[in-house]
């Protein structure tokens, strides 16, 4: 909900197995040498078809097919404001959906548009905090998740949509609990009080008539911790991103009850591109550049898939195997927007105040002003 930077490079399978085993070692993560996960060619996500995946990358995967990255980076040249005089730090925190973030970079799509970006990676319970203090220009992240720090003042504001999918909720596979009805007074494992998955899955339980500040726990682990603790069963399920929630259900481990792709609150977007309020003020054009980018690295990430894999695991932004990245990647559906974003903004405010995390006095249009953040933007 956010580093070493190595250009992306081809390499065989038995690299890739490699790389993957590395990252896992360094990083803590959840793919060891014991385990040979089953990997589906493509995972299904109800409602969301190949032809709606990559709805909206049209051109750009005409552009990739036809010429590669060069022309790719030569056809679409916006303004961008030259070298910039100082390194615009965004921050991460090792989730496959912030594959956008990570292909801009290594595609050289920042580059393009005039912009030195550092990625950094950052505790998932930090990241706000740090964009609002100015230590982070920007983050990846779910709308929701940055409602409640924007009202209580942080520095920052929500620019744009980069794509949809990435959030699940999980149960053991043989769980009693069949909907989300049946949480109530159950343990939920989380990655950060507040993170995307707590945001996002509270708006669930709250149309199943489930108080999430009152009639479930909330207990916070690790990412890659989350599985554990759900094995061990010191929690009934577990709400979180993509790897940490999907490969307890690829081991077999844990089974889906939804996601952010299906039900009543399924979203035309997921993680959102959060820009510190400062360098809105001081360097609009900068931001505008950012913003713009970042969503070309969306629509480059859904015509190219495979590298895009590649690039996660060579530079060890996250820790799973590349299989399992290319695969949860098909999942998502890549249509970064302004123009749809905007207007679902005061709705989510008045639905999310529902749950009790908001200040009972909060105004939605008010606080949507201060949410939004009008870059001229009209994709």
């Amino acid at each position: 909900m956010a580093s070493d930077n190595e250009q992306d490079r081809p390499h065989d399978d038995a690299e890739e197995q490699a790389a993957a085993a590395a990252a896992s070692a360094q990083d803590g993560g959840v793919v060891d040498d014991e385990e040979d996960l089953e990997v589906p060619g493509e995972l299904e996500v109800p409602g969301l078809s190949r032809r709606k995946l990559f709805a909206g990358a049209g051109i750009t995967a005409a552009v990739v097919a036809g010429g590669g990255l060069a022309a790719w980076l030569t056809t679409r040249r916006t303004p961008g404001s030259g070298p910039v005089d100082r390194a615009l730090k965004i921050g991460y925190g090792g989730g496959v959906c912030e594959a956008p973030l990570f292909a801009a970079l290594h595609a050289g799509i920042f580059e393009k548009h005039g912009l030195k970006v550092e990625a950094v990676k950052t505790g998932g319970d930090q990241i706000k905090d740090a964009v609002g203090a100015g230590k982070l220009d920007a983050a990846p992240g779910i709308f929701f998740s940055w409602l409640k720090p924007i009202e209580q003042g942080i520095d920052a504001k929500l620019a744009a949509g980069l794509h949809e999918g990435c959030l699940r909720l999980i149960v053991p596979p043989d769980s009693p609990i069949k909907t989300i009805g049946e949480l109530r007074n159950k343990t939920i494992g989380v990655g950060a009080i507040g993170d995307s998955s707590m945001s996002f899955f509270s708006l669930d339980l709250l149309d199943a008539g489930i108080n999430p500040s009152e009639d479930v726990e909330w207990r916070v682990y690790p990412g890659d911790q989350l599985g554990d603790a759900l094995v061990r069963g010191d929690i009934q399920a577990v709400a979180g991103n993509d790897p940490d929630a999907l490969v307890p259900t690829l081991r077999g481990k844990a089974r889906e009850l939804t996601n952010n792709q299906t039900g009543a609150n399924r979203e035309l977007f997921c993680c959102a591109t959060a820009i510190n309020g400062r360098l809105l003020r001081e360097d609009p054009d900068i931001a505008r550049a950012l913003v713009t980018a970042w969503a070309e690295g969306s629509r480059w990430v859904g015509a190219n898939v495979p590298q895009t894999a590649g690039i996660e695991v060579d530079n060890k932004y996250v820790a799973a195997d590349r299989n399992i990245i290319e695969a949860t990647l098909k999942t998502y559906g890549y249509n970064p927007y302004v123009v749809k974003f905007k207007p679902e903004i005061t709705p989510g405010i008045e639905k999310f105040a529902k749950t009790g995390y908001l200040e009972k006095k909060t105004d939605p249009t008010a606080l949507a002003d201060k949410v939004f953040a009008d870059l001229g933007l009209t994709w």
